[in-house]
C-alpha cells in the first residue's frame, strides 16, 4: 500500500492565480460528494438509480441553457475548454474540407489566444489535408483585435477564432463590434469565441449572437477540473470529436462525468440566484482591484500594468516592474505565500508573455510581466492580507538590493566572495569583498548591467574594473558599465578587454602556477591576476593574510576548455568558473575537466526517508531560494538550515568542501529544480551524503 503524500497545510496562503485555476467552493465539493455517494447510477440507465442521475444531467443542462442564453442551440458536456476547443476546430474544418472549393485560404485566430486554439486549428488542419494557412489577427498596444485586418482576410477565411477575455490581461473584445465587422464580410464563416474568462463575469446572450461556438470550462469558476460544456449555434456545422456509445444525444460519446456535471449544477444555481452572497457584485470587484493596484505601487514604484483597467475584467491585474525578472518576483510572493502567475518559459530561460509581445510592448515589461487574478468569490479578508503580503515581499527584495529603497533601510545582502549571475547559459561572476566595499565584474552581460548598477548603488561599492575572457570583444565591457568605474580607473586606462593598464606587471606568480602572470588587481585582502592578452584568464588568490604566496582559489576560464592549458595556471582544488554553463555545472575542477575524477553519487530516497533526516539535528539543509524568498518563507525543521542560493553555490563549496563533505545534507528550493542542480553540483565535488527534496517546499511534511 502506497502512504500518501501529507502536504503542509495551506492556511496561509493567498491564492490570487484564479485565472488559471480555482479552489472548490464548499457548496460545490459538497454537491459533488453528494453525487459520488448517493447519486452514482448512469444516466443511460432506465432503472430508478440512473434515471435520478439522468435528472441531474438534464436539470444542469436546463441551468446552463439559461445562464448562458443557449437558445435552440446545442448544449455539450465536455471534459473542459480544451474539448470544446478541439470540437469547435473539428466541425469548422470537417464542413470546410466537404464544401470549399478552393475559394478561401486562412484560418484566422487573435494573436493573443490562449495556445490551445492555434494548436487546435493546426492539428486538424494537417490531419483533415486542408491546407489552409493560419494567420494571427493582430492587436494593438491595448490587446484589442485589428478590425481592419479582419475585414480584408475573414471573406476568404474557413474559419475566425477569438476570444471574450484574455487569460493574460483580462482585456474584453467589443464582441458586438466584432460581429458586426466579420458578418458585413463573411455571414457564413464559422465563428469561436473563447469564453472560458467569461462566465460569472461578463453577461452572455450566445443566441442572440452569431457565435458559433463557445467552450467553457468548469474549474476556471469554482468547479473540479475535468468538466466543461460547449455551446453550438443551432445552424452551425457540427462534427463529433468523440464517438460511440452514444451519450450527449449521441453529439460526445462516453459515459457522463455526474460527479462534474453535478458541479456545474451547483455552480449555475449560485450564478442564476439573485440572492445569493458568494458572488461579488462588479462594482466590489473593482474596488478589490484597486486596493491591490494601490498596495503593488507602493511596494514597487517603477511599476507599470500592461492593460487599460477600463477595457479588462475587474479581477485581473497585469504588471511589471522596470528592471525586475518576472522571476525574481514570483520567487519571493510564492515564499510569502501568495500565488501569483508570470509569462510563459521561453527557450532562452527566461521568462516572457507572448501575450504582451503580440500587444508590441517592449521586452523588459514582457520578461517581467506578472499576472494577479482573483475571483469573483474572493473575500475583503483576503484582499486586505494580500496588500500586507506584498508589502512583505517587497522589503525582502529591498534587502536583497533587487529593489533600491527610497528610505532609510539598512540593507545588507551579505554579499562577500564570488558571485555567479546567470543570462540563460551565461555567466557573469562579481568578485566582491564585503569588508573593503570593493568589486570586479568578470564577462558582464548586457541583460544583467541593470541588476548589477542596482547592487552597487546599494551596498556603495567601489568597482575596480569590468574584464571580459573573450577573445575579441565586441563591445569594450568596461563601457557597458561605465559609470560604476569610480575607483581611481578611467575609461582611457582600460585595455580591449578592460584591463586596468595600471595594474600590468610587477606581481609576485601565485603559488603553483607556471604561467607567466600578466598582472595583479588587489580586490580586498586579495588579488585578481591575469594570464594572457588575447583570451585572458583570471585568477583569484586566497586572502593575504600572511606572509605566505597567494594560490589560486578560483580561476575564470572563459571559454578555454585545454586542460594542459589550464593546468599550468591551477592546482587540484582550485575552482574552474566557466562564460558559457549549458548543464548548470555552476563549477568544475581540473580534474573533471581531463576526465580524471571520481565522482560521489546523489543519495537517492524517498519522501519519508528525506522526512526523517530533516528531523534530525545532525543534517545540514541548504536551503538554496534567493534570499529573498529565505526572509520571508522560514522551513521550520528540526534540523540545521542555511541559505545557499546558487549564485553563491561556488563560494560555499570553496569555504566548506572539506567540513560539510561528509555530512548528510538535503538540498532545498521552491519548486525542486534548482535544489537539484546544487545537489549535482555538491555530489560531483565530493560531498558524499547528498539528496535534494523533489517538488520543493510545497512538498514539505507537516510537522
Amino acid at each position: 500500500m502506497v502512504t500518501p503524500v501529507q502536504i503542509k497545510p495551506k492556511t496561509a496562503e493567498i491564492y490570487l492565480d484564479c485565472n488559471a485555476t480555482t479552489p472548490v467552493l464548499p457548496q460545490i465539493a459538497q454537491a459533488v460528494r453528494h453525487v459520488m455517494e448517493h447519486v452514482f447510477g448512469n444516466p443511460s440507465s432506465s432503472h430508478i438509480t440512473g434515471l435520478q442521475a439522468r435528472y441531474i444531467l438534464d436539470s444542469t443542462r436546463r441551468l446552463g441553457r439559461q445562464l448562458v442564453g443557449a437558445g435552440l442551440g446545442r448544449f455539450i458536456f465536455t471534459s473542459g475548454a480544451t474539448e470544446g476547443i478541439q470540437t469547435a476546430v473539428l466541425s469548422a474544418l470537417t464542413h470546410a474540407r466537404n464544401t470549399d472549393h478552393g475559394q478561401r485560404r486562412w484560418l484566422l485566430y487573435g494573436a493573443t489566444e490562449h495556445k490551445a486554439v492555434p494548436q487546435a486549428l493546426e492539428h486538424w488542419n494537417n490531419i483533415l489535408r486542408l491546407n489552409a494557412e493560419l494567420k494571427a489577427i493582430p492587436v494593438n498596444r491595448q490587446g484589442l483585435l485589428d478590425l481592419d485586418f479582419i475585414a480584408e482576410h475573414v471573406g476568404a477565411a474557413h474559419m475566425i477564432c477569438t476570444m471574450a477575455a484574455n487569460n493574460e490581461t483580462g482585456v474584453q473584445q467589443d464582441l458586438a463590434q466584432l460581429e458586426q465587422v466579420i458578418r458585413s464580410n463573411n455571414p457564413t464563416i464559422p465563428w469561436m469565441v473563447d469564453c472560458v474568462q467569461a462566465l460569472g463575469k461578463l453577461k452572455l446572450e450566445l443566441a442572440q449572437t452569431s457565435i458559433d461556438y463557445a467552450p467553457f470550462s468548469g474549474h476556471k469558476l469554482y468547479g473540479p477540473k475535468g468538466i466543461g460544456f460547449l455551446y453550438v449555434r443551432q445552424a452551425a456545422p457540427f462534427t463529433p470529436l468523440i464517438i460511440g456509445g452514444g451519450q450527449e444525444q449521441g453529439q460526445r460519446s462516453g459515459t457522463e462525468n455526474l460527479p462534474g456535471i453535478a458541479a456545474l449544477h451547483a455552480l449555475f444555481e449560485l450564478l442564476l440566484n439573485d440572492q445569493q452572497q458568494v458572488f461579488k457584485s462588479t462594482a466590489t470587484l473593482c474596488e478589490y482591484r484597486d486596493q491591490l493596484l494601490a498596495a503593488l505601487k507602493q511596494a514597487f514604484p517603477t511599476l507599470e500594468l500592461n492593460h487599460d483597467l477600463d477595457l479588462s475584467l475587474p479581477t485581473t491585474l497585469n504588471f511589471s516592474v522596470r528592471g525586475m525578472a518576472s522571476r525574481d518576483i514570483m520567487d519571493v510572493f510564492d515564499a510569502a505565500n501568495i500565488r501569483v502567475s508570470s509569462g510563459s518559459a521561453c527557450s532562452s530561460g527566461v521568462t516572457r508573455s507572448f501575450v504582451l509581445d503580440a500587444m508590441g510592448l517592449e521586452d523588459w515589461r514582457s520578461c517581467s510581466a506578472i499576472r494577479l487574478s482573483f475571483g469573483p468569490a474572493t473575500e475583503a479578508a483576503t484582499i486586505k492580507a494580500a496588500c500586507e503580503r506584498i508589502q512583505t515581499a517587497a522589503h525582502a527584495l529591498r534587502q536583497s538590493c533587487l529593489l533600491i529603497a527610497d528610505t532609510s533601510e539598512d540593507i545588507d545582502s551579505n554579499l562577500d566572495g564570488v558571485v555567479q549571475l546567470r543570462f540563460g547559459n551565461q555567466c557573469c561572476y562579481l568578485l566582491i569583498d564585503k569588508a573593503a566595499k570593493e568589486m570586479v565584474v568578470i564577462d558582464p552581460l548586457p541583460e544583467l548591467a541593470e541588476r548589477i548598477e542596482r547592487l552597487v548603488a546599494c551596498q556603495h561599492y567601489c568597482v575596480k574594473a569590468v574584464l571580459t575572457t573573450e577573445p575579441q570583444p565586441a563591445n569594450s565591457p568596461a563601457a557597458m558599465l561605465a559609470q560604476l568605474l569610480s575607483c581611481e580607473v578611467a575609461q582611457a586606462d582600460l585595455d580591449a578587454v578592460g584591463w586596468p593598464q595600471a595594474y600590468d606587471g610587477g606581481c609576485d606568480v601565485p603559488l603553483g602556477c607556471a604561467a607567466t602572470v600578466e598582472g595583479c588587481l588587489a580586490v580586498g585582502q586579495r588579488r585578481l591576476f591575469r594570464v594572457g592578452t588575447r583570451q585572458p584568464v583570471y585568477l583569484l588568490s586566497s586572502p593575504l593574510t600572511t606572509d605566505a604566496p597567494a594560490e589560486v582559489d578560483f580561476a575564470f576560464i572563459g571559454d578555454i576548455q585545454q586542460p594542459e592549458l589550464i593546468r599550468s595556471m591551477v592546482h587540484d582544488n582550485t575552482l574552474l568558473l566557466s562564460r558559457a554553463d549549458d548543464e548548470f555545472r555552476i563549477t568544475q575542477r581540473w580534474c573533471e575537466l581531463a576526465g580524471h575524477c571520481v565522482n560521489c553519487e546523489l543519495v537517492d530516497v524517498d519522501l519519508e526517508a528525506q522526512q526523517e533526516w530533516l528531523s534530525k539535528p545532525d543534517t545540514l539543509v541548504i536551503d538554496v531560494r534567493e534570499q529573498q524568498e529565505f526572509a520571508v518563507s522560514d522551513l521550520g525543521l528540526a534540523a540545521e538550515v542555511i541559505n545557499v542560493p546558487l549564485t553563491r553555490l561556488a563560494q560555499f563549496i570553496y569555504e566548506h568542501s572539506e567540513s560539510y563533505q561528509q555530512r548528510p545534507i538535503v538540498c532545498v528550493c521552491r519548486s525542486g529544480h534548482r535544489s537539484a542542480v546544487a545537489a549535482r553540483v555538491l555530489a560531483r565535488l565530493g560531498f558524499s551524503q547528498v539528496s535534494h527534496l523533489n517538488g520543493g517546499t510545497a512538498l514539505l511534511l507537516a510537522s
